[in-house]
């Protein structure tokens, strides 16, 4: 039976006068019982505490604020400070600078408080050396808004914590803290707790390479979830072990007979055309192939994607991605045989031609290889700054292991200063403007892109169409007042930039990461290193599905606020995508208001 720790002639540890603290916090007998179930790893579950000992501790404290006038006082003075709206591929939300920076009597009063009582508090009873130092800030989660799988381990933070402010919270409304544990690798796996946000509860847990948790998307259209959140901080350790890479097979060209005129329209295979697919490709890094496969077969291979024969498998870490793969043995024989085109010889050749790339097997030098994907995307599906497939003297990245590389977080919608893969200047939204329904915004003439129109079949038509009939949008340079930071560098030595130019250490956190990557990289070291690429080959099925505005997006890391390439997904649109390997492919969270399946094809090519 949980003890009565709350009787009224319980002694009270020493307090101030002033405290904001319910009196059950300071008393000792809580203290000791917690200590207790901390220091041996024990659960424990009672009206004002829950201690959850595995797969990381994590602790819950009720009643956290004692007076209900202070609450309401404290919130009312919240509402006032201006938050800002952050997102990119990690989380979405809305969150204000550090509290620190405030100077209003109730907002000074729980910063004093957690930077002093609490500190002192949290050292007692979790035997975690700590010092001063906090970050505390305010963030709100509306109608759509997560923060996706991670471990918040950087620099010297060692508590995490979360005040709950929002009344009457519902597992339906989303939003929960969810808690992930690991396999035998250290890499995140299941979700085993859900923490439902309580009102005036106080949540925290210690920050270890282990302590991977999200913030579940909100799904209520009438609330917000609104909380205090930061770290507390102490000593630096030496942590994060090298993580296992996503191991992806690789797949040597296949010498077949496939006739690649069965599949894809004469106009991709005649003379004429790779010189200038050739020509965008080197140019701008990318190109855009509209109605590649004859109508019927892609009409064919998209009613077979919807079989249920399929045998479909989810797929992470969490921290790097989750979507769904097909397992090749389940399929059609004709879905079967349409990613065999991407394996064989031919195709291999075909891109040759495309592109330049050594893509042809030539001795024992030259062995070409791809990997491939058919992947099923739905609500709750993403991928993140991170999927760097690999294989032996491919991508070296100086030896360092997928989480301790820069995770340069790149909003994908306010951003500024941005680079492109290659010459071009601007950022480009790959997409078919022939749908009338889009407003695509005029290009300079120098961008070109990869789309045709079927003008009653005749292929001459098409042919001399492909280049000059369609143009990608290029997306607008926001303010930079409007721009969001990155997310997470393992770069230990520095501390992140603010997330606002006025803020001294404003950090994402309940619990995000906002890191930028410290990448000391200047045009020199892209003068004297020539880095390997890598030709990404992709096609979508059922895009009436995406969301609107969903893209595929390509970043450069070497630069903090990121090069951008916008793929929008369009059905029977082939699109080429020649990067380094120091670029990075993602695609964002997927929403809940998302129905219905739609599908991605990824195949990447290396030369070797």
């Amino acid at each position: 039976m949980y003890p009565n720790i709350m009787a009224d002639d319980e002694p009270r540890a020493k307090k101030s006068r002033t405290s904001i603290l319910s009196d059950h916090i300071m008393s000792e007998k809580f203290q000791d019982i917690f200590r207790k179930h901390w220091s041996n790893q024990m659960s424990i579950k009672g009206p004002n505490m829950q201690i959850y000992a595995e797969p990381f501790r994590v602790a819950k404290i009720s009643n956290f604020i004692a007076s209900e006038e202070f609450m309401e006082e404290f919130k009312t003075e919240l509402s006032d400070v201006l938050t800002k709206r952050i997102h990119n591929d990690l989380y979405q939300f809305e969150q204000t600078n550090d509290l620190v920076n405030f100077g209003s009597e109730c907002l000074v009063t729980v910063h004093n408080t957690f930077s002093t009582e609490m500190v002192s508090w949290m050292e007692s009873v979790t035997n975690i050396e700590l010092d001063s130092t906090i970050s505390m800030t305010s963030s709100c989660y509306y109608d759509g808004d997560y923060l996706l799988c991670h471990d918040d381990n950087m620099g010297d933070r060692r508590i995490a914590f979360i005040l709950y402010l929002t009344r009457d919270w519902t597992k339906e409304d989303g939003g929960t803290l969810d808690i992930f544990d690991t396999d035998e690798k250290g890499l995140p796996r299941n979700i085993v707790h859900s923490i439902i946000p309580e009102y005036n509860s106080l949540v925290f847990f210690e920050v270890s390479d282990c302590s991977y948790h999200q913030v579940a998307e909100v799904t209520s259209a009438e609330f917000s979830r609104w909380t205090i959140n930061g770290w507390f901080h102490g000593p630096k350790r030496v942590t994060h072990p090298p993580r296992p890479e996503i191991q992806y097979e690789f797949i040597e060209p296949i010498d077949s007979d496939e006739d690649l005129k069965y599949w894809i329209m004469e106009s991709y295979l005649c003379a004429g055309i790779g010189e200038s697919i050739r020509s965008d490709v080197e140019r701008q890094s990318y190109a855009y192939l509209a109605q590649f496969f004859k109508e019927k077969i892609y009409a064919q291979l998209s009613k077979e994607l919807l079989s249920s024969s399929i045998k479909w498998k989810r797929v992470g870490p969490p921290n790097l991605r989750n979507y769904e793969i097909a397992d090749e043995t389940s399929l059609s024989d004709i879905l079967k045989d349409f990613l065999n085109i991407f394996k064989s010889l031919q195709f291999f050749t075909l891109l040759k031609k495309y592109t330049e790339l050594d893509l042809v097997p030539n001795g024992e030098n030259m062995k070409p290889r791809m990997s491939l994907e058919l992947q099923r995307w739905s609500k709750g599906c993403y991928t993140l700054i991170c999927d760097k497939p690999t294989e032996d003297g491919v991508a070296e990245e100086q030896g360092l292991a997928d989480d301790q590389k820069p995770n340069i977080n790149i909003n994908t919608e306010s951003y500024d200063y941005v680079k492109p893969l290659k010459q071009n200047n601007d950022v480009v939204h790959i997409t078919d403007e022939s749908k009338g329904d889009k407003n695509i915004e005029k290009i300079p003439e120098s961008i070109d892109l990869w789309t045709s129109h079927n003008d009653n079949n005749d292929e001459d038509k098409v042919l001399r169409s492909i280049l000059k009939d369609k143009k990608p949008k290029v997306e607008k340079k926001l303010d930079e007042s409007e721009e969001a930071s990155c997310s997470k560098s393992e770069d230990y030595s520095t501390r992140s930039p603010p997330l606002n130019p006025d803020s001294e250490d404003s950090e994402v956190s309940d619990i995000g990461d906002y890191l930028s990557g410290s990448s000391k990289y200047s045009e020199d070291d892209e003068k004297s290193v020539t880095e390997p690429g890598t030709l990404d080959v992709i096609m979508h099925f059922h895009t009436s599905n995406v969301p609107d505005g969903e893209t595929i997006d390509y970043v450069d890391p070497k630069e903090p606020d990121g090069a951008l390439i916008h793929v929008t997904p369009e059905d029977n649109h082939l699109c080429l995508v020649y990067k380094v390997l120091s670029t990075c492919r993602f695609q964002k969270y997927i929403n809940h208001y998302c129905e219905g399946y739609f599908y991605n094809l990824i195949c990447t090519y290396y030369e070797k």
